[in-house]
């Protein structure tokens, strides 16, 4: 092996080690792929030239890597690995690795290369274990965009969203939105929509799970980036333009949809932009055999007559768990409404925020109320104080 070590570079050439004139003269055979023999050399390596930076291990039968783990603390310097021309038939093995920051990697003509179907899934698949990698069976890679923290970093703490004004706008925006979506006709969402909307559904990624039934209807649209490698197709999954978006929403399964069961939050909020980003948590199918939840985010913008639409729309849907289906069309749920989403203009968005925080009722019931007062604020206070003086407001209309 020292013949074989280039000191200046830090490097160790075991080519065909099996074939070597020294050890086969002495009627010594050095096969890799025995955990002995590997084992060996990685202790005369560890011993001897634990600065190593480079070794080569090509044609050397080698078919499993579970030695070579060893590498990542007794090599801790290594960034170059060249494992061409083995037996190598599972891109598993090369898990065993990943703790190495290896910079420069040689697979070629191991079975595992033409288990992908195209290069750049190969490309993919091995930078996701080695993300540091520069350069691939010699060629050149993509720089990596990251970003290294060396200390640890402490997030800032969770807060409880103050904009309870803006907060009720959302609330409004949602419950006629899902009217809309429930009635059959979600044609009628594109005005909800920015023209240049952006729409990705996900479902979850282990397709062996038997829950999964309830999901096949979504799954052929599903863009989960753990599933889809393929580049093209990821951007086909990716629904933009509101034509598009929408077109999408039409052909997926029809919905009857929870209100009371939503949770939302605004993550974010600026006055001069009015970009607010929605969370939901919700159940949205009325049947017990297949009811469904999911996560939400909206993003929004200003219309540009008046009120919000929505320029983002990340899905993800999942089978409910055995809580929320038990929690699920408890309280009766409004009736879905085919007509189109109508705009609220910014006074109307103000006076429906105001009556809702001041009278403590959600915002379907708020809205009911100044509709059938024409708007009329003090109106529909006198109406609401009246009414629930005597009663006749169900507990259901208030919010929690």
């Amino acid at each position: 092996m020292s013949k074989r070590f280039d000191g200046s570079q830090q490097a160790l050439d075991l080519t065909s080690i099996h074939t070597d004139p020294d050890l086969v003269s002495q009627d010594i055979k050095v096969v890799l792929n025995r955990k002995t023999n590997m084992e060996a050399v990685i202790k005369i390596i560890e011993e001897n030239i634990p600065q190593l930076t480079s070794l080569n291990l090509s044609h050397n039968c080698i078919q499993r890597l579970d030695e070579l783990s060893e590498l990542v603390t007794k090599v801790p310097h290594l960034k170059a690995l060249n494992l061409s021309h083995n037996d190598l038939k599972s891109e598993h093995e090369l898990d065993k690795l990943k703790g190495l920051k290896l910079v420069e990697l040689w697979l070629v003509r191991n079975p595992l290369c033409d288990l992908f179907k195209d290069p750049s899934s190969y490309v993919s698949a091995v930078c996701q274990k080695f993300p540091q990698l520069l350069k691939l069976d010699g060629n050149d890679l993509p720089p990596h965009i990251g970003f290294d923290v060396e200390t640890p970093t402490t997030l800032p703490p969770c807060k409880v969203s103050q904009c309870d004004a803006e907060l009720s706008v959302v609330f409004c925006l949602f419950h006629r939105y899902y009217s809309v979506y429930d009635s059959g006709d979600r044609q009628s969402l594109l005005g909800a929509y920015h023209d240049e909307a952006l729409l990705s559904l996900t479902t979850p990624y282990n397709v062996q799970n038997p829950s999964r039934s309830g999901l096949r209807e979504y799954f052929k649209d599903s863009r989960n980036l753990k599933r889809t490698k393929d580049s093209t197709m990821r951007f086909h999954l990716l629904k933009h333009k509101r034509l598009n978006v929408v077109a999408l929403l039409n052909e997926l399964p029809k919905t009857q949809h929870d209100i009371t069961s939503f949770t939302v939050d605004v993550n974010a909020y600026t006055v001069s932009s009015r970009l607010i980003c929605h969370t939901l948590i919700v159940v949205d199918d009325k049947s017990k055999e297949s009811t469904r939840a999911f996560s939400r985010v909206f993003i929004t913008v200003p219309a540009v007559n008046s009120g919000l639409c929505i320029i983002n729309d990340q899905l993800f849907i999942r089978m409910a768990t055995t809580e929320q289906i038990s929690r699920a069309f408890v309280a009766p749920a409004p009736t879905p409404s085919s007509s189109p989403v109508p705009t609220l203009t910014a006074a109307q968005q103000e006076m429906l925020s105001t009556f809702s925080l001041k009278s403590g009722m959600k915002l379907e019931w708020s809205l009911k109320c100044l509709q059938d007062n024409e708007w009329d604020l003090n109106k529909a206070a006198q109406i609401f104080t009246q009414l629930k003086t005597a009663g006749k407001i169900p507990d259901v209309a208030f919010l929690k």
